[in-house]
């Protein structure tokens, strides 16, 4: 059976030896994640210290509350409201707490993501008013994107706390425009998903900012992974030549997943499962180096020839209309390019899910149901 081998684990058993390396390794792992708690969960207190009564009430959530945990959406805030307060809410010192709470949970690449798709909102705010500016006063659809403009803003997004941090069972989310992130802790085990990260435009084309990219190299690894494919490993990964909207798994969509679709990585060459190892971290190194290992622990259990690749749209078009899809019992992504409004595809969305402990469900023994649409 094929693992995710890390280099920390190869670097322990060559100098230990086999005998001794598996404990050390488990005796390291664990020491690093109740490292990684313990500043998750002294981050989240001092943010919360930071909030007045009225704040307060609306930040703090039970874990069980789940109409609560699960009302986060990719979708405007102002087609999808959202829990919790706003950063636009925060003064600078709450700002100051929000983001150490934030860059605690995450990589160096999960925060940097974060604060990218963030700030994203302000240039395609500034892509929208040079639209504007373009109508006519009397086109009816100027008030329109006039009234929505106001949903593209840096500052709409949204925190819940979840439990209390100094307890065993306890989270957080953060939700807003084409973004999601839902942080659980159980017993000092740590989970990320649901994760969603998305842009538009996925490459700003104009302006100060004009070539930033976001969320590029996952789309390189698939498409690496796709062209290595030889014809008959194509006929089973591609699943159909156009993209079915309704099949990514994004909020309130956990009952349309279904059994694995594509090819089993058992079918799949040295060079190819090294690709599809590469694209499985692309995604999962947002989260912290010692959450990302436990996610990769539960993918190993499971045993990686159980995932799937699927793909859906053509497969030598980057800038095309595409989906793919990663799944096994421990993981799902979704990735797909959807249409920017200019004839173009410039607009993204990922998710990534655990179908056995989205929410740490399993670890908390409560049921998420999803129950809201996209």
């Amino acid at each position: 059976m094929r693992t995710f081998i890390t280099c920390t684990a190869i670097s322990i058993a060559v100098a230990m030896g086999a005998s001794g390396a598996v404990k050390a390794h488990e005796a390291v792992e664990q020491a690093r994640e109740e490292a990684r708690v313990d500043a998750m969960q002294a981050t989240t207190t001092a943010f919360i210290a930071t909030l007045n009564d009225a704040q307060r009430d609306l930040v703090i959530a039970a874990i069980d509350d789940v109409g609560t945990r699960t009302n986060w959406s990719n979708l405007p805030v102002g087609v999808a409201p959202r829990s919790g307060i706003a950063v636009e809410e925060m003064n600078s010192g709450q700002r100051i707490a929000f983001h150490a709470m934030l860059a605690a949970a995450f990589s160096s690449q999960g925060y940097l993501t974060t604060t990218t798709i963030m700030s994203n909102e302000d240039v395609l705010h500034e892509l929208s008013a040079s639209i504007i500016a373009t109508m006519s006063e009397d086109d009816p659809l100027r008030a329109q994107r006039e009234a929505f403009i106001a949903n593209y803003d840096a500052e709409k997004f949204y925190v819940v706390v979840f439990g209390d941090p100094q307890g065993s069972d306890w989270g957080w989310t953060v939700t807003g425009h084409h973004y999601a992130v839902n942080f659980t802790v159980s017993s000092g085990r740590i989970v990320f998903t649901p994760l969603f990260l998305g842009a538009n435009p996925q490459v700003v084309p104009e302006g100060r900012f004009a070539g930033f990219r976001l969320l590029q190299h996952e789309a390189d690894r698939a498409m690496a992974l796709i062209a290595s494919l030889d014809a008959a490993q194509l006929e089973r990964a591609v699943i159909a030549d156009a993209v079915d909207g309704q099949v990514f798994a994004g909020p309130g969509r956990q009952d349309r997943i279904a059994a694995p679709l594509g090819i089993p990585a058992s079918d799949l060459g040295p060079l190819q499962h090294y690709l599809l190892e590469a694209l499985v971290n692309e995604f999962l190194d947002h989260a912290s180096d010692e959450a990302s290992a436990r996610q990769r622990l539960a993918i190993d259990e499971d045993g990686v020839e159980s995932l799937h690749f699927a793909w859906w749209g053509p497969t030598g078009e980057p800038t095309g209309r595409y989906m793919f899809r990663i799944q096994g019992p421990s993981i799902l992504i979704d990735y797909v390019r959807e249409s920017s409004g200019d004839d173009a595809f410039n607009h993204v969305h990922s998710i990534v899910r655990d179908p056995s402990n989205d929410y740490g469900a399993d670890w908390l023994a409560i049921h998420y149901d999803e129950s809201h649409g996209e």
